[in-house]
């Protein structure tokens, strides 16, 4: 589960008692500088839950239908064909 060094134990504890304490699910993840990796959960139903749901909710369209228009800002701002 971890490749990050065991220096940061006591704040692993921390965020664990922390989340507990307001959550009865939950799982947090943490990368060093390095890209190691730590991560822990509640229990393994619940961080495996909570990976598949944020995967989807990161990777869906966020704005539903809404068609974004993007302009060079050469070419210069318009609203109603008016430009601004």
């Amino acid at each position: 589960m971890s490749k990050i060094g065991k220096e940061y134990d006591d704040l692993f504890d921390n965020v664990k008692g922390n989340l507990g304490e307001h959550f009865a699910n939950y799982m947090f993840i943490v990368m060093d500088d390095k890209g190691n990796l730590f991560y822990d959960y509640s229990n393994h139903r619940v961080g495996r839950m909570l990976i598949h749901e944020t995967h989807e909710d990161m990777t869906m369209n966020a704005f539903g239908d809404l068609d974004i228009l993007w302009q060079d800002e050469e070419e210069g701002d318009e609203i109603d064909g008016t430009e601004v």
